[in-house]
């Protein structure tokens, strides 16, 4: 299986992230599965000899960043790695992730042709804000050949995970989409993740979750960013090396750790309420 991370820009929180992100995958890989990361930042991931760099030009961010949406780099850039890389299935991961469960239980899903995405977000009939307005507009019209129908769920691509023999098509399908729909001016931030998850429900017989075996703090970054910097700060101090890091990662009870930071969250909401 091939794992992908992709991060563009000089933001050290998303490269923090994506650190510790690779870690985690490292110690619940297979020994077959291969390690990618897509970045324009190359030289920040030179000293993690488990990881295998593919550098993004600045042309073509600029290329794929189009009608000012910029999840449509994040198709383009999945796209562009499965186009030299289809032999094997894709698990993709956005940075603001981490596995806690052994990453063969992903690959037994995709050897039985199913794919994978981090949660099931539900009927897009049911959403209410921008998703629920990006419905209205695309409901029962149809974009690159699929007519929108409340057959398609909307599903979290923080993980996307696809058959080896759909990696082609999934994307080139998703970018079809995607572009279908910023034509006819929809712009939704979600616009990315329903393009994913309607071309995932073509091409493959039944999705997945994946919420079991990684977690996505999407919606807790805040602590999840203070622990990961303060996790490296202390590596750095100290002097660590990889192989201690790693350790250390391991012995920590990833699921545990994210109720811990959940709950430190919900205090400093009620704290700054309170003053």
């Amino acid at each position: 299986m091939n794992i992908l991370l992709f991060v563009i820009g000089s933001s050290p929180i998303l490269h923090q992230q994506a650190h510790y992100a690779l870690r985690t995958i490292y110690l619940n890989a297979q020994e077959n599965d291969s390690i990618y990361i897509l970045t324009d930042a190359p030289a920040l991931y030179k000293e993690i000899p488990f990881v295998e760099t593919i550098v993004i030009t600045e042309e073509e961010i600029k290329d794929w960043y189009k009608d000012g949406y910029f999840f449509r780099i994040k198709i383009n850039a999945i796209r562009k790695f499965v186009q030299t890389h289809t032999d094997s299935h894709l698990l993709f991961m956005d940075c603001d992730t981490y596995c806690f469960h052994k990453l063969s239980l992903i690959s037994t899903m995709l050897n039985k042709g199913y794919g994978v995405l981090h949660r099931d977000e539900g009927s897009m009939e049911l959403m209410r804000g921008d998703s629920g307005k990006m419905w209205q507009q695309t409901k029962n019209k149809t974009y690159a050949g699929i007519t929108i129908t409340n057959i398609y769920h909307m599903w979290n691509s923080g993980v996307v995970g696809i058959p080896r023999k759909q990696v082609i098509k999934v994307m080139d399908k998703a970018l079809e989409l995607c572009d279908a729909f910023l034509n006819d001016h929809i712009t939704c931030f979600n616009l990315e993740q329903w393009s994913v998850s309607i071309a995932l429900q073509q091409y493959t017989p039944k999705l997945l979750e994946a919420d079991h075996i990684i977690g996505h703090y999407w919606h807790h970054k805040n602590v999840w960013t203070k622990y990961i910097f303060s996790f490296f700060l202390e590596s750095y101090a100290l002097g660590r090396t990889l192989k201690e890091e790693l350790h250390i990662i391991g012995k920590t009870n990833l699921p545990k750790l994210a109720t811990w930071l959940a709950f430190q969250r919900v205090l400093m909401k009620v704290f700054c309420k309170i003053h």
